[in-house]
């Protein structure tokens, strides 16, 4: 799945960067929109990395790195 069919082309990234943490976010895990706690931010190579918290389908709350481009503002 590519960014555009998840997200509009016109998404700013710098919303979700400029957010004071922890925030409440919605994360594509699993191909599936979550509502999500935005724990952390990292600066890579490859990009910006988030630290987020969230619940999985089973109600077990995961800890996981994901790309920042798989966060969307809570709506």
């Amino acid at each position: 799945m590519t960014d555009f069919m998840v997200r509009p082309s016109a998404y700013d990234l710098r919303s979700i960067l400029g957010l004071a943490l922890p925030a409440h976010v919605v994360a594509l895990v699993d191909d599936d929109w979550r509502p999500a706690w935005l724990i952390g931010r990292l600066h890579c190579a490859d990009g910006w990395i988030a630290l987020i918290q969230y619940t999985d389908a089973t109600g077990n709350e995961l800890t996981r790195r994901i790309p920042v481009e798989r966060l969307g503002p809570n709506n």
